[in-house]
């Protein structure tokens, strides 16, 4: 039995779709109640909320593998934390966590500090574990994604930063090929696309990949929090990732490319182009 902890999102998506294919029983915990559409086939709901040790306890009921996408969320955090510390006693093997570059318990940026929580949390419970520390996502892309009587937008506050963008299914994958393999010994790495790319190239290929103009709109972190919050964040959430992006931003936290993906898939990691073709329908829609 695999258990999925996830958020609704499009990396949770992704990462499912890597994980669907193995020959597991699969359930799906949900951080926050809502319904599971987007997800692959094949894995059980489970109730939503893991507020509870009653909650918790259900959700490892029989899981035997344990993979965590934490969200940015103190609560969500804290409620992973705790199901980690549980799992031993529940019968679960191992445990995996998609993380993030320079997640560290010490860190002064808030969302890096609670990933290194969750991984320390891990590491504690003496289990084999997993721990991908990702570069930004492929899939947050349309999160920036605007579209008015203007035209087409692409909205950040990251001025010319570059970022080394992978595609969440190459973390699914990489996890799957893990959770194939019956080794005991434990994973922490790296994980980036081939390529550091700006948000003003970024436009310029998803205007190539929709056949329509698209420019970057570079903006102030205010701003920023103003997006964030017509999309629905919460405010404590708001605060978590502008700063996040500030020290992207003012390159305090880097991490470029490695070839990591290489190196456990046998093959080089998916390039930003391919994947602006393949979702321009779907980029349409979030828009």
């Amino acid at each position: 039995m695999l258990v999925l902890s996830a958020g609704d999102g499009r990396v949770a998506h992704a990462i499912a779709a890597a994980l669907a294919g193995l020959p597991l029983r699969k359930r799906l915990g949900l951080l926050k109640p809502g319904p599971a559409a987007g997800f692959p086939s094949g894995f059980e709901l489970a109730a939503p909320g893991l507020a509870s040790p009653l909650e918790r306890e259900r959700l490892l009921e029989g899981a035997t593998e344990l993979v965590l996408v934490p969200i940015f969320d103190q609560r969500a955090i804290e409620q992973q934390m705790a199901l980690a510390a549980l799992a031993r006693d529940r019968g679960v093997r191992r445990i995996h966590v998609v993380s993030a570059a320079g997640a560290d318990a010490r860190s002064p940026v808030t969302l890096l500090r609670w990933l290194g929580l969750v991984e320390r949390e891990l590491t504690a419970s003496g289990l084999p574990h997993t721990i991908l520390r990702c570069t930004p996502y492929m899939q947050s892309i349309p999160l920036f994604l605007r579209r008015d009587a203007s035209g087409w937008r692409l909205v950040g506050p990251f001025r010319d930063v570059a970022f080394a963008w992978l595609d969440a299914v190459d973390a699914g994958t990489v996890l799957a090929r893990r959770i194939e393999a019956p080794a005991d010994a434990n994973l922490v790495c790296q994980l980036s696309g081939p390529e550091e790319i700006p948000f003003e190239t970024v436009a310029a290929m998803m205007s190539s990949a929709l056949q329509e103009p698209v420019r970057y709109v570079d903006i102030c972190r205010p701003e920023a929090a103003g997006l964030l919050e017509a999309g629905g964040f919460p405010p404590a959430r708001i605060r978590a990732v502008t700063e996040y992006w500030d020290y992207l931003v003012s390159g305090v936290v880097r991490a470029g490319c490695c070839d990591t993906v290489t190196r456990l898939l046998g093959r080089e990691a998916r390039r930003l182009a391919a994947y602006l073709r393949d979702c321009a329908a779907e980029l349409r829609v979030a828009a």
